[in-house]
């Protein structure tokens, strides 16, 4: 991977590529962002640079012996560490996952730890990086590199690292010549506070909305109106803006308003909110659910913008724009805000495997029953 094929990220590029240039590579850095700001792929495309063989001004040549493996990820100085899934009896390394993990970042280089663990056909269960993982990270260190200048040592959500992690701590301060580690991470409050006082920490911030949009109309083939409403929702995060251009915006916001509706009539358009929960349950998918109370989520943050900033600086549509009016109206400033605190709550609970049908009833009645309170007419 090449820096070039990186949405944004343009000064932490330069940064990386001046570390080389001027020869201050650190033996342990830590790119620390949130999910979908392209971290991982900046990790990648960093390795494919400091061992590529004819480095251009300011990527990787893209053409090289070296290059060529980077891009396929079988480059054999450059090692990935990821979390994995136990089963009874076994205790699986990060290279008994080798295909899938290539499989897996070739589809979506933004992916989150949820999707990966899905990818395995495991999503109920636990990912980690074994005390045997870190094991087998030292003992690697004993070998030379193959046929580059640097061997180079990527860990993957490092938050997934218990207290094993401190087993890496000596090689972390102190590894051998020529060998770099780079940690990719999004939680520095979950990352064991000994690894983080033994890297140099590069944070990597949001992508900015006009990024995402280019990237959804460019390189996405959506429309210009959708990757707006898109980019407005997914709070700087690729990743999620690749799942919402799969579920239309026009679907998420004509299900939301028929979800409401029915919270506060207790029927719509012969839809019961029974009906409606098991039309969520059977036909949206766990994606789809989650882009549904996303936009809720983002319709109510934009609620607010209107009325405390007006309609200039509120990213609404015109029929969201009505229903906003609406809301600022009749529902106090309190209720918004319990509003909001619900559909987080949900939002986390469904990461969370818990069962979509119970979860929007649920949702449904605190609705129903805020929403009837303080006579909101949904027209």
């Amino acid at each position: 991977m090449q820096f070039s094929s990186i949405i944004g990220q343009e000064s932490l590029k330069q940064q990386l590529v001046q570390s080389v240039a001027n020869k201050r590579v650190p033996h342990a850095l830590m790119l620390l962002g949130q999910e979908g700001s392209g971290h991982l792929s900046l990790a990648v495309a960093f390795a494919q640079y400091l061992n590529c063989e004819s480095r251009v001004e300011d990527d990787s040549c893209g053409e090289c012996s070296s290059c060529i493996k980077s891009q396929k990820l079988i480059h054999p100085d450059i090692h990935f560490t990821y979390p994995v899934v136990s089963t009874k009896g076994s205790k699986p390394k990060s290279t008994d996952f080798i295909e899938e993990w290539r499989k897996a970042f070739f589809e979506n280089p933004y992916l989150n730890i949820q999707d990966w663990i899905e990818s395995l056909d495991a999503e109920n269960k636990q990912g980690n990086i074994s005390v045997e993982e870190c094991h087998e990270i030292i003992r690697s260190l004993n070998f030379k590199s193959f046929e580059s200048i640097y061997k180079i040592f990527i860990i993957w959500m490092p938050e997934s690292l218990g207290k094993e992690g401190n087993i890496l701590l000596k090689s972390l301060e102190e590894p051998p010549d020529n060998t770099i580690f780079i940690l990719v991470g999004n939680s520095e409050e979950q990352i064991l506070t000994t690894v983080l006082s033994r890297v140099q920490i590069m944070k990597v911030p949001r992508l900015k909305d006009e990024e995402i949009i280019y990237q959804l109309e460019k390189k996405e083939t959506v429309g210009n109106k959708e990757a707006h409403a898109i980019a407005r929702q997914v709070d700087g995060n690729f990743n999620e803006a690749l799942k919402l251009a799969k579920n239309s915006e026009d679907d998420n916001e004509k299900l939301y308003l028929l979800f409401l509706r029915i919270c506060l009539k207790g029927s719509h358009e012969g839809k019961s909110l029974i009906d409606f929960c098991e039309k969520v349950n059977t036909d949206l998918g766990r994606e789809n659910m989650k882009g549904l109370l996303r936009y809720g989520l983002d319709l109510m943050r934009e609620v607010f913008v209107l009325e405390h900033m007006g309609e200039a600086k509120a990213r609404l549509t015109e029929n969201e724009l009505k229903l906003a009016h609406y809301m600022n109206q009749r529902l106090s400033f309190q209720s918004k805000e319990e509003i909001i605190k619900r559909l987080e709550e949900s939002c986390f609970h469904l990461e969370r495997n818990a069962n979509p049908k119970i979860l929007f009833m649920n949702l449904g009645i605190f609705l129903s029953h805020l929403l009837k309170r303080n006579e909101v007419v949904l027209t």
